[in-house]
């Protein structure tokens, strides 16, 4: 990193952090300036000398809350048709236009060779315009604008790439930030960040750190399942956990004895020189922005500006320039064909590109269809077993008080096994609007059905895909599962039967 000062600044609430480092030895920086202030206080007088003095303007922090990420599948396009149909992407995904949005994208190329040669797999970092505003409006009081805009999770992820222990070892990893302020996690590989995902906060406020820290474990080891289940399939081959100290090594033992990817604890106060105590786990964040502010970055969420300053020699330039344009107009006219057709084609290939995703929202609306013809067939299937099968009654019974709304049965079978146990043969899929949700939704139904007093897992599930394609390579926003489980002896509840019957009164 260079010897240049590096800084960032953090708007979380109703308080401002404010820091600027500069660079010891390789991987090790001292903290020059920091500040922590009230949001609408500007920056003092020698952090604002400094700023000057070292020609820096700074990065800022947004809250991963505020910012979508997605992978996605799309054509193989020319890059700039391939950033029209990216936007495009998003505004069909959240349902609003275009233009409300600021949307980052990068080609990812599958570290396994999976890639489609008719596509591209792109990653999309996205936030509503109005946030980024919101966020530049904060640094009014600043010296200059910001230079960049940074989702915590990718300041995390950055700097672990960078400068992480073993980073350039492993094939994929699962670095997990965990703090009183702070918790989420990011999955990747070398070619990129593969997802994030936020963690649960500590609701019992310190009270019960044993049962936080097996819901910590839970969220990172599903974490890693998910990822396995996407089409990238990162072989995640170490957990790093970093942040509040004693937090984040109680939560490296609970890994090593719950989870078989072998976990660590990473230092990052120990990177780091500051003139008062051991660095806090709230100036983590701040202190890598800063870091990473004196490196390229990819994902900057700032809408581009364009120059328009130009300098004595460039505008003279460009007078010498219009005089000539003028003295060519006529022969110009004699070419207006060649450009006409030119505009043509780019007209063209901008009217298949909406063609192409009015198809993407024709599918869906299908999709939807057929979702709710399936849900109608489900309770008829349910009502008519429920009249003719009094033993079946109660399974059903209880599986419909544990069924979220998104999730969708294809088929219920309950058959004999061999040793005169009932099992239930559970085959459907979880849609929605996401994947995200509809990954949720099967987790949310899978951990309500492995917790009933009436079934009995038989094992991990029969099937299970995520974010399948449909036969014209749409991506379909589902989970599609089968599963076994074994039926114990056991009444219905009050419960139960209230909401069968709320089902059938809809």
């Amino acid at each position: 990193m260079s010897k240049k000062l590096g800084f960032s600044i953090r708007y979380q609430g109703d308080e401002m952090i404010a820091v600027g480092i500069s660079s010891l030895e390789k991987s090790r920086w001292r903290v020059d300036h920091l500040e922590i202030n009230q949001a609408n206080v500007g920056p003092s007088t020698p952090l604002a000398k400094a700023m000057n003095k070292s020609s820096a303007t700074f990065s800022m922090i947004a809250s991963g809350d505020e910012i979508n990420t997605s992978l996605v599948a799309l054509p193989k396009l020319k890059k700039k048709q391939l950033g029209l149909a990216a936007t495009g992407w998003v505004a069909r995904e959240e349902s609003t236009p275009a233009d409300q949005w600021n949307v980052v994208w990068q080609e990812r190329e599958h570290s396994n060779g999976n890639t489609k040669p008719d596509q591209t797999d792109v990653f999309l970092l996205y936030a509503p315009k109005k946030y980024i505003a919101a966020q530049i409006a904060q640094a009014n009081n600043w010296n200059g604008a910001p230079s960049r805009l940074v989702p915590d999770f990718l300041v995390l992820e950055s700097m672990f790439r960078k400068y992480g222990p073993g980073s350039d070892e492993l094939a994929g990893w699962n670095v997990v930030f965990v703090s009183k302020e702070d918790h989420f996690l990011c999955v990747s590989t070398p070619s990129g960040l593969i997802m994030n995902r936020p963690l649960p906060a500590d609701l019992s406020e310190g009270s019960d750190g044993g049962e936080y820290l097996d819901r910590l474990a839970t969220e990172v080891d599903r974490s890693i399942f998910f990822a396995r289940q996407t089409e990238f399939n990162p072989n995640v081959e170490r957990i790093i956990v970093c942040g509040d100290t004693i937090l984040a090594q109680g939560l490296v033992a609970r890994l090593k004895e719950e989870t078989s990817v072998p976990a660590v604890f990473w230092d990052i106060a120990d990177m780091f020189e500051s003139a008062g105590a051991k660095l806090d786990a709230k100036l983590m964040l701040p202190v890598m922005a800063a870091v990473m502010a004196r490196n390229k970055c990819q994902c900057n969420l700032l809408p581009r500006k364009s120059r328009t300053l130009l300098g004595p020699v460039l505008q003279r330039r460009l007078v010498v320039a219009g005089t000539t344009a003028a003295a060519v107009v006529i022969p110009l006219l004699a070419v207006g064909g060649f450009l006409t057709s030119n505009i043509q084609d780019r007209y063209l290939d901008r009217a298949r590109l909406q063609l192409q995703q009015a198809q993407v929202r024709a599918d869906e609306a299908a999709q939807i269809y057929i979702a709710q013809r399936v849900l109608k067939a489900r309770e008829e299937h349910i009502a008519t077993i429920n009249q003719n099968d009094q033993d079946f009654a109660q399974v059903l019974l209880h599986l419909a008080a544990l069924t979220p709304g998104e999730i969708i049965f294809k088929d219920l079978r309950l058959r004999e096994a061999g040793d005169g146990q009932l099992v239930l043969l559970l085959t459907g899929e979880s849609i929605s609007n996401t994947v995200e949700v509809a990954q949720q939704s099967f987790l949310d139904f899978q951990g309500a059905l492995n917790s009933s007093q009436l079934l009995k897992s038989t094992g991990e599930p029969r099937k299970l895909i995520i974010a399948a394609e449909n036969d014209q390579g749409v991506l379909v926003k589902k989970v599609e599962f089968s599963m076994e489980y074994q039926v114990k002896s056991f009444p219905a509840t009050q419960q139960e039967v209230a909401i069968l019957a709320a089902h059938g009164e809809g």
